[in-house]
Parts: C-alpha cells; structure tokens; sequence
C-alpha cells in the first residue's frame, strides 16, 4: 500500500489555510483561550505567592546577615594575622639587637687580641734583639780568645 506523497507546497498551503480559519474554528466551539477559574482559587495562589515572597525576603535577609557576619571574622582574622605579624617583627628586633650586642663584644675581643698581638710583637723584638745582642757578644768573646789565647 502506497502512502500518498506530499510535497513541500502542499503543505506550506494547509499551513496557510489552517492559520486562516483558526480563529473562527475557535469561535465556532467555543472555547475560550484563558479558562475562568474559581475566585478561592487565585485567592490561595496569591496568598501563597505573598507567602514565597515573604519566604524569599528573609532568604535574602539572612543571606545579608550571614555575608555582614563572615565579612566580620575575615576582619577579626586580618587583625589577628596582624597582631601575630607585629609580635614577630617585635621579635626579630629583638634578635637584631642581640646580634649588635654580639658584634659589639666580638668587636672588643679583637682590639684586645690586636693589643695584645701589638705587645708580643715588641715583646719578641725585645727578645730577638737581646738574643742578637748576645750572640754578637760571644762570637766577639770567641774571637778575642781565640786571638790571645
């Protein structure tokens, strides 16, 4: 069996004819487009719309109150994380200075080992030049010895 072919235009023209007669169609039955409904009936749908608003509102309240709360102890953590930053920078002062103290003392032990190497400088100078002395004096004593002896 054989199903009848349609073409394009054909349907393009029971597309037209449908649009035209439509709404005469619909007024022929009677029907209506918006249906009547019951009075009690919008009356409940707006009660409960107010009610959805109402709801949504404090939704929207407490969501601002939750923010402005959050907002508050981000505040109170920076002032915290603050606080911390500043006792270790107190701190690290505090080291500083104690290393200045150290480099003062290391400062004062190498002027006394400078002096003191200062001293022993002279003091061996002193030695060596004794030890010369000496020993020019007894290569002096040899040889007059052994000059008349």
């Amino acid at each position: 069996m054989g199903e009848p072919q349609v073409d394009q235009n054909q349907l393009d023209q029971i597309g037209d004819f449908v649009k035209s007669h439509l709404g005469q169609w619909i007024q022929e039955q009677n029907i209506s487009l918006f249906p009547v409904r019951d009075k009690s009936l919008d009356k409940e749908l707006l009660e409960r719309m107010i009610r959805v608003e109402e709801g949504l509102k404090n939704q929207m309240e407490l969501t601002r109150q939750g923010f402005e709360n959050m907002e508050k102890r981000f505040i109170e953590r920076f002032e915290a994380v603050d606080k911390r930053f500043e006792a270790v920078d107190k701190r690290f002062e505090a080291v500083d200075k104690h290393f200045e103290a150290v480099d003062k003392h290391f400062e004062a032990v190498d002027k006394r080992f400078e002096d003191m190497q200062h001293y022993m400088d002279k003091r061996f100078n002193v030695q060596t030049w004794i030890i010369s002395a000496g020993f020019a004096m007894m290569t002096i004593l040899m040889s007059l010895y052994r000059f008349f002896g």
